[in-house]
């Protein structure tokens, strides 16, 4: 014996073994009872076991059919869960994760001109950064800061070298420059990114405790303690842009690039979809005009 049997009849025995009824299988599939009681009797033929014990008008499953009824149940479970899956994605709709810091940051400001670009595109947006739920299709676009993409299934686009840097408010009283202890300074941190003042300091050479200060749960909030002069807050480049024109926030030694960058990151099998590339496409211009 090789192969599936016949679909038509898994779907009959799924619903008969749901309701431990024929009749009742037959109403929710709108079929005869006797279209039921064919379909079983093949199946029971193409793997020569009997599914269900008959008795006095009655049935009841067989420890096969049991067996049976559970796998159909989650087969056809996941079946409908991918088609409905598939269905929204012609539908036009994306679902869009990154770290919370740039999507407040910096996606959220900008998605409405998107939206104006591409109506009938809706965005859904979350909060991970984890690439196996873009392999199992619960995430569509991942921007991550990473290092290179080594993942031979995932298709990564290069948005930005990610440059980093310390910020603070205009009236920020001390003086900064790459001379300083920063021992002496407020330094603010965010837990997401505790190694961030390390990571500049070693490519910058700059001194001091970098571990000392202020810690906050994430790096929006760090940036807007910064603002209201609570001291120095490590940043990407890209977070600040409009903090930085407006002079709500100021970069007194300028930003560092790093071993790392941002990216775009999709489904190979999926890269070339109509929406996915109009979306990198948005987003890599509105990158270049950082």
């Amino acid at each position: 014996m090789a192969g599936l049997p016949p679909l038509r009849a898994l779907r009959y025995f799924q619903q008969a073994a749901l309701h431990n009824s024929f009749s009742l299988a037959a109403q929710s599939l709108n079929v005869t009872h006797s279209a039921i009681s064919h379909q079983i009797k093949q199946l029971e033929e193409w793997l020569g076991k009997p599914l269900f014990i008959r008795a006095n008008g009655r049935v009841q499953l067989t420890a096969d059919g049991e067996r049976l009824k559970v796998t159909c149940t989650r087969a056809f479970s996941d079946i409908e869960t991918t088609c409905e899956k598939i269905s929204l994605r012609h539908n036009s709709s994306l679902t869009v994760s990154s770290a919370p810091s740039f999507l407040s940051q910096w996606l959220i400001p900008r998605i409405s001109d998107f939206s104006q670009l591409h109506p009938t595109i809706t965005l859904n947006f979350q909060t991970h950064m984890d690439v196996d739920k873009v392999r199992g299709d619960q995430t569509d676009i991942l921007i991550l800061s990473h290092e290179q993409s080594s993942h031979e299934d995932i298709a990564a686009t290069l948005i930005t070298v990610d440059y980093i840097g310390p910020v603070c408010s205009a009236n920020f009283a001390q003086p900064v420059s790459y001379d300083t202890d920063f021992t002496t300074l407020p330094l603010l941190h965010a837990d997401t990114k505790r190694h961030a003042w390390a990571e500049w300091a070693e490519k910058t050479g700059a001194r001091g405790d970098f571990w000392a200060g202020r810690y906050f749960d994430n790096l929006t909030l760090g940036i807007q303690a910064a603002r209201n002069g609570l001291g120095l807050m490590i940043t990407p480049q890209i977070l600040v842009k409009k903090e930085l024109e407006e002079g709500t926030l100021v970069a007194p030694v300028g930003f560092a690039a790093m071993d790392r960058a941002t990216w775009m990151m999709v489904k190979q099998t999926r890269k070339d979809e109509q929406e996915i590339a109009l979306f990198r496409q948005w987003l890599l211009a509105e990158a270049a005009g950082e």
